[in-house]
């Protein structure tokens, strides 16, 4: 059975929008203008969210690489923050194909690594457990059944409305990535 996934979800490069904004005008009442108040700059990054298949040793599997059924491997998704701020709530929904791959309970795990680093170092993060349960004061990540065949296939990072994890920022200058089994169908 080939996989059945792309590599990047929305890699769409790191890519700087600057906007320069000054106020000016009067204080209610005051006869004084404001006059050079201070610049702001404005700074935009679009951040992209990768996703791979590995093997359980951590291998990334090539696009339309084979897998076999019974085969248990690891999804992957990384955002990378190469800036020098955090990346405020991140939220990602992954949903799962039920016809070709079955969510392993309580195999979500998170690590945080520097940014730019490749995949071997991502893979060696020290990764921690994250719970499938849905809601606070846990984690911020759950798995669910979106309501098809029976069993867990949606799965969520941050602060999704539908389902009350934390949020989950990304630090400056790091990469945060989570990653879950599922069996091939």
């Amino acid at each position: 059975m080939a996989l059945l996934l792309s590599a990047v979800l929305a890699g769409v490069p790191s890519v700087a929008l600057a906007a320069d904004n000054q106020a000016t005008g009067d204080v209610a009442d005051v006869a004084a203008d404001l006059v050079d108040s201070n610049v702001l700059s404005l700074n935009a990054t679009t951040l992209g969210l990768v996703k791979q298949a590995r093997d359980l040793a951590g291998t990334v599997l090539p696009d339309g690489g084979d897998v076999s059924p019974g085969q248990e491997i690891y999804f992957v998704l990384f955002v990378d923050n190469p800036t020098s701020v955090p990346a405020a709530d991140l939220r990602i929904t992954d949903l799962l194909d039920e016809s070709q791959f079955a969510y392993v309970d309580d195999s979500l795990e998170q690590t945080v690594v520097a940014t730019g680093s490749d995949d071997a170092t991502i893979w060696a993060g020290a990764w921690t457990t994250l719970t499938d349960v849905v809601g606070g004061p846990d984690d911020g990540a759950s798995s669910t059944d979106s309501g098809g065949p029976a069993g867990r296939d949606r799965i969520t990072v941050g602060a999704e409305p539908a389902q009350a994890n934390l949020p989950v920022d990304v630090p400056a200058l790091s990469i945060r990535a989570i990653r879950f089994r599922v069996t091939v169908n």
